[in-house]
Parts: structure tokens; C-alpha cells; sequence
């Protein structure tokens, strides 16, 4: 008898180790263990989520197959079960059932069919093996004699725990093997997405390269394409200015009446010529200035200068327009803020902005100005550092003022608040444009505020001297 149960479990060796494929092995070794122990077999596996799954159930008898097919659906093993192979992976322990009695069968029976097929099938005494391996309970190997009267010996127990031990270490490594390949497969699939990372990286970087490539042939060609113009400007402007320079002085001739006296008329005549020239001549003055700021070659002085100068040289130039226009210049003198910058350019921002002042401001208005040292800017004064003192310079009106959307196009080139061929003020649209330069070549800037239909306000904000 020995021999045949070293047989037995030599062969079941033998069958484990032929297929990874731990579920069908173990129902043909479930068959094998019949004629030795005389039983029916029942093999219950643990899952990973710590249910249990029942995946055979064998019976010696083929006419009691029909009913052992039946309690692979009605009788799943319940992990709160208190007899049979629940209780075995929840102690850890080899359960032995010496004799099974109808009141054990009523409370491990599902419902009243169950407990039919249960008494139909014949349970004598019962051996429920874990199934363990390096520390785990992988499953349950339950034996039950179908003769009532036979009971199992120690023969028997030696024997189902050497053959649970040899179906555990088979169920460890085919879930081993399942494992590795899992993690194989998920490595060739990370692998692959890193190769198909790097050649998009790759890709990527090309194009960025290829761009980068690009914006310097453009930055490149829009420089050459900007001292193409800018030179195209500054010629024009020379060869426009020269002869208007002529003109402006052959009028102021004929207006001392050196080749003779002028009839009123005549000298209405000269007094529209010499206005229109010096209005182009400021046109051709704005446009040059324009293209030495774009082409970077606007030279600034900073130097420490005294505010009201350029305040006061500023309104007594635009004064004479605004009381023809009747409008009224609020200035007080006596201010002693010293900036650092160009005196020259102050005063022509100035004269800008006074003069813009005066065309959007309606007769009868006022153009305020005022000056004052602050710390802290106004929050549209975005050019400038936070850190040292401001001199400001305000001139403020009671005009039209500009709406929102207009707030920044007004220091565009060539854009004014009035459009088309109605708009009642004439002028190229390059004041602010140049002003808002100017004051950013001499570390400074200009800001506006507004209100439609209730005026403007344009800020100067130069560095403040000691």
C-alpha cells in the first residue's frame, strides 16, 4: 500500500508539473486521488481580492456526476462558512471531520435543494487540507469518504497533506508565471510607449528647431526689412525737408514785402502757406522720429533737469492755440521736482500731449497740469521698475475722453480716436506713438487714463533725480 501512495503522489508530481495551467491540472489530480482515498474531491482557490472560487468537484461514481455538476453553482464556498474549506484557510489548520452528521449538512446547506443533493451524495468523514505556500493560503483541498461508514485514518491525513502540499507549490508557480508574464507584458508595453515617447520627443525637438530656424530668418529679415525703411524714411524726409525749407523761407520773404507791398489778400495768401508748411514740416519731424526709434538709433540725454522748465516752455507754446480754441490752461508754476532725462524730448512730450489736449477738448474746456514725485506708479506703468522714486508730469482735460477699447491702439502709429474720412481733427496719429518712446528711451514711461465723455488724463513718468 505504501508503495501505491508513493506512486500516486509521484504521478501527481509529474501531472503539476507538466502544464502551468494550475486550474485543469488540479481537477485531473482531484480525479487521481479517488481510487486511493476512496472519496469524493472538492478544490477551492483564493483569490487575490480574498474571495474564494470553487474549481472542481469530483465524484467516484459516474452516475453522481449530474449532482456534483449541480454544486459548482448552488453550493460557492462562503469565507464566513464555519465548516468545510472557509474555516481551514481561515485557521491555517488541517480540519478533520470524523463523522459528518445530518445537523452539519443542514448548516453548511444552502437552501432545502441543496441539502437534498448534499444527503443524495454520500459523506461519510472529511479531510479539508490549506493549501500553502512561502506564507500564503492559496486555496483548500477538501476530501470526503462516500461510503458513511468508513472514516479516514492517519494514513490517509499523511497522505492528503503531502498532496496538498504538492498542489499548493503548483498553484504558486503557475500564479508566479502568470505574474511574470503580466509584468513582462507590461514592461515590453512601457518600453514601447518610451520608444514611441522618444521619437515624438525627437520629432518635437526638430520641429522646435526648425521654428526656432525659422523665427530667426524671420527676425532677421523683418531687422533688414526695418533699416530698409527706416533709411527709406530718413532719405525721404531729407529730400521732402530741403525743399519745404525753401519754401518756409521764401515765404517769410515775400511776408517782410522785400519785393513789394502785399495786398491783404496776398498776405492771407502767405500767412496759409506758411502754416501749411509748418505743418508738414512737423509731419516729416514725427515720421523721421518715428523711424530713428523703431531702427533703435534715438539718442537721449539723462540728465538731471528741473520739471517746470519743460512744463512752462511747453504751455507757453500750445497757449496761443488753446485761447484761439477757447479753452483754458490751468497751470501753476513753482514746482521743484528734477527728473533724470532729455530736456528736449520732455518738452516735445509735452507739446504733444498739451496740443492733443487742446484738439479733443471742446471750447469753453480746461487742460490741467500738474507735477509730483510718487513711489509708486499707477498700475499701467508696466515699463518701469518698482524700486526708486517717480517724477510725474500730468496734463489732464475735460475733452471727449477714449473708451476702453481704444485705451492702448492710441499709442499706435497712425491710429486716432476719430476714423474715416469724417473725422473733424487732422494730424498722423504718431504724437503718442513717439511721446510713449521717447519717455521709455529715458527709463520712463507714459500711461493713460480715461473716461468716455468725461476727459483724459496722460501721465509722464520720469526717474527722479536727488
Amino acid at each position: 500500500m505504501a508503495q501505491a501512495h508513493v506512486a500516486f503522489l509521484a504521478e501527481t508530481s509529474r501531472c503539476l508539473a507538466q502544464s502551468l495551467d494550475y486550474e485543469s491540472t488540479l481537477r485531473t489530480v482531484a480525479g487521481m486521488a479517488l481510487p486511493f482515498l476512496g472519496s469524493w474531491c472538492i478544490v477551492d482557490v483564493v483569490e487575490p481580492d480574498g474571495s474564494m472560487r470553487r474549481i472542481a468537484i469530483v465524484h467516484p461514481d459516474p452516475r453522481m456526476q449530474a449532482l456534483v455538476a449541480g454544486l459548482m453553482e448552488s453550493w460557492p464556498p462562503d469565507h464566513e462558512d464555519e465548516l468545510g474549506a472557509p474555516k481551514a484557510v481561515r485557521s491555517r489548520q488541517v480540519e478533520v471531520i470524523p463523522c459528518v452528521d445530518d445537523e452539519m449538512l443542514v448548516a453548511v446547506a444552502r437552501d432545502e435543494e441543496n441539502l437534498r443533493t448534499l444527503r443524495a451524495l454520500g459523506i461519510g468523514s472529511v479531510i479539508v487540507i490549506p493549501l500553502m505556500a512561502r506564507g500564503s493560503v492559496l486555496g483548500a483541498l477538501t476530501l470526503v469518504s462516500s461510503d458513511e461508514g468508513r472514516q479516514y485514518g492517519p494514513a490517509d491525513l499523511v497522505l492528503a497533506e503531502d498532496l496538498g502540499a504538492r498542489c499548493a507549490l503548483a498553484i504558486d508557480n503557475a500564479r508566479l508565471h502568470r505574474d511574470a508574464r503580466s509584468s513582462g507584458a507590461l514592461a515590453a508595453k512601457m518600453n514601447q510607449r518610451l520608444v514611441i515617447a522618444s521619437i515624438r520627443e525627437q520629432e518635437l525637438a526638430e520641429r522646435a528647431q526648425e521654428l526656432a530656424d525659422d523665427a530667426r530668418t524671420l527676425a532677421a529679415e523683418a531687422q533688414e526689412a526695418n533699416r530698409a525703411k527706416s533709411q527709406f524714411l530718413s532719405t525721404m524726409s531729407h529730400e521732402i525737408r530741403t525743399p519745404l525749407n525753401a519754401i518756409i523761407g521764401f515765404t517769410s520773404l515775400i511776408d517782410l514785402e522785400i519785393a513789394g507791398p502785399l495786398t491783404p489778400l496776398q498776405c492771407q495768401y502767405v500767412a496759409r502757406i506758411r502754416a501749411s508748411s509748418a505743418h508738414l514740416l512737423k509731419l516729416i519731424e514725427d515720421v523721421l522720429d518715428l523711424a530713428k526709434v523703431e531702427a533703435g538709433r534715438m539718442q537721449v540725454r539723462r540728465e538731471r533737469a528741473r520739471a517746470e522748465a519743460a512744463m512752462s516752455a511747453a504751455v507757453g507754446l500750445v497757449e496761443p492755440q488753446a485761447g484761439a480754441a477757447g479753452i483754458t490752461i490751468d497751470y501753476r508754476e513753482g514746482s521743484t521736482c528734477c527728473y533724470l532725462g532729455d530736456e528736449d524730448r520732455v518738452r516735445q512730450i509735452l507739446v504733444n500731449l498739451l496740443a492733443n489736449a487742446v484738439k479733443f477738448t471742446e471750447r469753453g474746456g480746461r487742460v490741467t497740469v500738474t507735477c509730483g514725485t510718487a513711489r509708486d506708479p499707477d498700475a499701467e506703468a508696466r515699463h518701469l521698475s518698482r524700486d526708486t522714486p517717480w517724477v510725474f508730469i500730468r496734463v489732464a482735460d475735460t475733452g471727449m475722453g477714449i473708451g476702453p477699447e481704444m485705451r492702448e491702439s492710441v499709442f499706435a502709429a497712425f491710429v486716432q480716436t476719430e476714423q474715416g474720412l469724417t473725422r473733424r481733427k487732422d494730424g498722423t496719429g504718431l504724437g503718442l506713438t513717439i511721446s510713449r518712446e521717447l519717455a521709455r528711451c529715458m527709463d520712463g514711461d507714459l500711461t493713460l487714463q480715461s473716461e468716455l465723455g468725461r476727459g483724459s488724463a496722460f501721465t509722464l513718468w520720469l526717474p527722479a533725480a536727488s
